[in-house]
């Protein structure tokens, strides 16, 4: 078991456990799964991919003059009298391939970015960074060539902003290899956080997008018409809006199944173009019942990103981000063209970012907001720091303010908590013995970021939730399916919100939010 902090054990916990003792087996998709793999084993596969051939050069299974074929694009072409060299990728992995054409007029016509399909013989290179290369002695074919044949490659080989990458080819910077390793490092991120909370006794759901209320209260949300409303008639009959949260949904799905987790879109109509910022955005959400302690809900979300950091470590994902960081480092340097418009992350810094996450067995800090209002205002007392916004009890903490207590205080994950109410959303549980004046809530922070996640335990009485929500000065009516979730068999819970594309920021080393994300959207900004 994964969740080893709590001592409550989940219906199929029992079940798993008594089976176990009985030495019974209990049917799982995952037989079913490997007889349909036996009996279809016959079906025409995929080609190999380029990281297929790489793998298979590596461990042996394929020899010296094996002949094979790989698809891709040409990522770069280098022509000499007598032989010619291309590197292939079809962004399996990062690594390419590399052609070496025996008569360089074969590759007379190659250039970069076309798609090709070649058959040669393998050659392994023991001695090099690649396993292997592919001897070509035989014309390639061209797949895919230039529409227009005159017009340049937009992406040159040489050192190119992200920022214009976004706005100038928005649709093509995901052939850079920086671009693409960051889809990588999302798709691998997903498969590890699923697998902590299949682990964990989660159950993953898909509440709605499309919703009648504002979740936060905040009033930044977009709101939604169809071609054919009016001012008489709406589509959905009343007021609707792009979600900004799934949790209440979410909660509901949670009354049902105890322990539920979603990774979907949200949005945001916040008008700022900062680095930290998207209108449409990922959020990984999840809502626990039966628990009365916040340590409960922390304890999910350190183990959540310790298990997932691990899990990313051991697949190379550490050892690969360092690699690119450490190439676009020297790039920059070799082509003197400046440092970015944007902060960049150091190869270093993003080694120190995983190892804070995973480097010991110690639970990460906490501390409460009074608490860390008063170490705060020490360091300025004493000099430590000078801030740019001063340090007010009973405000909330800026950003220069989450960064120092992470990165200075902490020097690693901090998790904050009790925080004043009047600074909380209506649907936190307030701390026992304070008279409402703070809330079970915390947020984890993360050096050089801030706040990464956010939780807290819900309000579970049907009565004092309805007085938040009408103190709030919210729609009740739009609120009431929300409400009658306390109405009948309520219960004590709690959940968690994470941004996915500040973790993807945390762990890739990018500074702007909009990397993170494969078309960012921003005010005044939709490009594709």
């Amino acid at each position: 078991m994964l969740l080893q902090t709590s001592k409550r054990l989940s219906l199929s916990d029992i079940i798993y456990s008594a089976s176990r003792r009985a030495n019974t087996r209990i049917p799982q998709y995952t037989s079913y799964l490997h007889r349909q793999i036996t009996t279809l084993s016959a079906l025409k596969r995929l080609p190999d991919t380029v990281s297929d051939i790489l793998y298979k050069a590596g461990n042996g299974t394929l020899k010296e003059t094996s002949k094979v074929t790989v698809h891709g694009w040409v990522r770069s072409v280098r022509k000499q009298k007598k032989i010619a060299f291309a590197q292939i990728a079809d962004g399996s992995c990062d690594q390419m391939i590399q052609l070496v054409f025996l008569d360089s007029s074969i590759a007379s016509e190659l250039k970069t970015g076309v798609s090709v399909r070649a058959t040669g013989d393998l050659v392994i290179t023991p001695t090099r960074a690649d396993p292997c290369e592919i001897s070509i002695s035989t014309p390639i074919q061209v797949i895919g060539d230039y529409a227009i044949p005159d017009e340049a490659y937009p992406l040159q080989k040489k050192f190119m902003t992200q920022e214009f990458l976004r706005r100038e080819h928005p649709a093509q910077r995901f052939r850079t290899r920086v671009n693409a390793n960051i889809l990588r490092l999302r798709s691998l991120t997903v498969s590890c956080l699923s697998e902590f909370f299949s682990e964990s006794g989660f159950t993953q759901t898909h509440p709605p997008l499309i919703t009648s209320s504002d979740c936060e209260g905040a009033g930044e949300v977009f709101s939604i018409s169809s071609s054919i409303d009016n001012a008489e008639t709406k589509f959905f009959g009343q007021d609707s809006y792009l979600t900004v949260s799934t949790q209440l949904h979410l909660e509901a799905l949670m009354m049902g199944l105890s322990r539920v987790w979603t990774l979907t879109p949200a949005f945001r109509a916040e008008e700022s173009a900062t680095s930290r910022h998207l209108s449409e955005f990922w959020m990984l959400e999840a809502e626990v019942a039966f628990t009365e302690e916040l340590e409960h809900i922390m304890s999910i979300v350190e183990q959540m990103i310790r298990f997932s950091v691990r899990k990313m470590k051991d697949a190379g994902a550490l050892e690969q981000i360092v690699k690119l960081k450490e190439m676009l480092e020297k790039q920059k340097l070799a082509v003197n063209e400046g440092e970015d418009d944007e902060e960049t992350v150091t190869a270093a810094q993003v080694i120190t970012r995983w190892n804070s996450f995973i480097a010991n067995d110690q639970p990460w800090m906490r501390i409460t907001y009074a608490e860390a209002i008063s170490v705060l205002q020490a360091a300025v007392a004493d000099r430590q720091v000078e801030f740019i916004h001063a340090v007010e009890d009973g405000e909330s903490l800026k950003s220069e303010h989450e960064k120092w207590l992470a990165g200075n205080y902490a020097r690693g994950p901090i998790f904050i908590t009790q925080y004043p109410s009047h600074m909380k959303p209506f649907y936190m549980l307030p701390t026992p013995n304070t008279s409402g004046q703070t809330v079970e809530c915390f947020d984890l922070l993360v050096p050089d970021m801030g706040e990464l996640v956010g939780g807290s335990l819900r309000e579970h009485d049907f009565a004092r939730l309805n007085s938040a929500i009408e103190l709030s000065g919210m729609d009740t009516s739009a609120l009431s399916w929300y409400l009658e979730l306390r109405k009948w068999g309520t219960v004590p819970h709690g959940g968690f919100g994470m941004g996915f594309e500040r973790l993807i920021c945390y762990l890739g080393g990018v500074y702007n939010i909009r990397e993170a994300i494969a078309f960012p959207r921003w005010i005044d900004h939709c490009a594709c």
